[in-house]
């Protein structure tokens, strides 16, 4: 498996998975962000995504407790993602994973590179 490019805008997350799940999508933007709350306009800009195409997968997110509502300011609800979730440890755990497996991968090539540089 070779390195993504780094001209692209996805996430090592999207990029493992090699598709553009709107959920998918949701979740690494969420992950990223984990320590704040969003609005659903917020979230759907911040994953690249319409608010149409987050409204048809957000009631699947809420109804397996993959994010929670945390407080409204003004009007908007806010959300974020639902860190007791055990889905979600495995989510984040298979993030920190596929960041890991790529950063060996990295350096591994540095490696291999650096020593034909100095033949």
């Amino acid at each position: 498996m070779s390195l993504p490019s780094e001209d692209s805008e996805d996430t090592l997350f999207l990029k493992a998975f090699g598709i553009k799940s709107p959920v998918l999508r949701i979740l690494d933007f969420l992950m990223d962000n984990k320590a704040y709350d969003y609005s659903k306009t917020d979230i759907a800009k911040g994953a690249g995504i319409s608010r149409t195409t987050l409204s048809s997968a957000w009631e699947n997110l809420e109804k397996n407790g993959l994010v929670i509502e945390t407080r409204e300011v003004g009007r908007a609800k806010m959300y974020k993602l639902n860190l007791k979730n055990p889905i979600v440890k495995k989510f984040i755990e298979l993030d920190n994973a596929i960041c890991d497996y790529y950063a060996s991968q990295l350096e591994e090539q540095e490696a291999t590179s650096g020593s034909q540089e100095n033949k």
